[in-house]
């Protein structure tokens, strides 16, 4: 499931997607990794303008405690999505068309 954020507060705000509560409920880490930083992770972060919605996260985005707080202060709205699973193409049963049969021959019996 995907959910949208929408700042519903009367100010820009900032949340970091910190790798402890973020990385830990998604199950895999989407952080930065800059060289020269010593294999340190540098985490992401979401900005949303004042009125503003965010692009589809995953609903692991919720476990973040800075935004679960301004969810609960009615500072951010939350729109839940069902991901859509991807449908494998039914195949029909294969049909000869009467043109590519072949036709019987006279005397053929």
């Amino acid at each position: 499931m995907t959910v949208m954020l929408t700042n519903t507060s009367g100010r820009c705000q900032v949340f970091v997607l910190a790798h402890e509560a973020f990385c830990r409920a998604l199950g895999e880490c989407v952080c930065d990794m800059q060289p020269g930083r010593g294999g340190k992770r540098i985490a992401r972060s979401l900005t949303l303008p004042t009125g503003m919605s965010s692009e589809e996260f995953p609903d692991a985005i919720l476990a973040v405690p800075e935004i679960a707080a301004a969810v609960r202060r009615g500072e951010l709205s939350v729109q839940r999505r069902k991901t859509e699973l991807p449908t494998t193409p039914t195949l029909a049963p294969a049909v000869e068309s009467p043109s590519r049969q072949a036709k019987k021959k006279r005397g053929a019996g």
